[in-house]
């Protein structure tokens, strides 16, 4: 699937930074302020930090994390936020996986998966970062996980916002003279792009890698909540509205669990 020819993406694309930014004012801000004890907690979770040899591996960018400051609390509770979205998203098709038609290595790539961006999550978090939201929509509300279709669709728009979100997180964080941080960037964008494709060959896509060049989503970001509320994964209400819970970050044959691992 191109995202130049999706829909929701090009509303998305349309929308920044222009009358959707304005319906996520308040998550930038509250991005922006000093996060209070009570609201780290309530983000954390339970027990959602890196182990003491992940945080030793991973110094470089608490470095730079220190330097950036305020901003740096923002990308990384954007990035909590996006992490929480994605364990939610994939928690709900693997709880739902007869009526989606997912089993065998399908279903155990999709549980690697999730395992994978509760390592993320986790690491945000530990960078100083916190999910604003525990609570998300989808774009097709409760049908989403009922038919594999609308599932598959989702799944793809998810990681192609994700990939485009991380290429503005490379550049803005190579602006600010960064470069430890530009390479994080690098690694998840990595891991994102193998989710992609994944989607792609659970749907019998041809070819099942498809880009030449990853596209450009955002100019930066600060962009992404405003893009992501767009696709419509932050307006949960009545009917819609899909909890975060933490999962293990462990899974059989996942390797390579801090960024430090090179």
């Amino acid at each position: 699937m191109d995202p130049s020819n999706n829909p929701e993406i090009r509303k998305a694309l349309e929308e920044v930074p222009g009358a959707s930014l304005a319906a996520t004012n308040n998550l930038i801000t509250s991005f922006s302020r000093p996060l209070s004890r009570r609201w780290l907690l309530r983000g954390a979770v339970a027990g959602a930090v890196l182990t003491s040899a992940g945080a030793l591996s991973a110094l470089a960018v608490h470095a730079e994390n220190r330097a950036g400051g305020s901003t740096l609390t923002e990308f990384f509770s954007i990035l909590a936020t996006g992490e929480a979205l994605f364990v939610t998203f994939y928690s709900h098709a693997i709880a739902n996986h007869h009526q989606l038609g997912l089993s065998g290595s399908a279903l155990n790539a999709l549980e690697a998966i999730r395992a994978e961006e509760q390592l993320h999550f986790d690491f945000a978090l530990s960078q100083g970062g916190a999910a604003v939201t525990t609570h998300f929509s989808m774009p097709q509300g409760q049908d989403t996980f009922k038919d594999r279709s609308l599932f598959l669709q989702t799944q793809q728009l998810i990681e192609d916002l994700t990939n485009g979100a991380l290429l503005a997180w490379i550049k803005d964080t190579a602006s600010m003279g960064l470069p430890r941080l530009a390479e994080l960037g690098g690694q998840l964008m990595q891991v994102e792009g193998g989710h992609r494709v994944v989607g792609r060959v659970i749907m019998g896509a041809d070819p099942w890698a498809n880009w030449g060049f990853g596209p450009v989503a955002v100019d930066h970001f600060t962009d992404v909540p405003a893009a992501v509320t767009a696709a419509g994964f932050l307006t949960p209400k009545s009917g819609n509205d899909f909890e975060f819970h933490p999962v293990s970050p462990s899974f059989p044959g996942v390797i390579n669990t801090s960024p430090g691992d090179l």
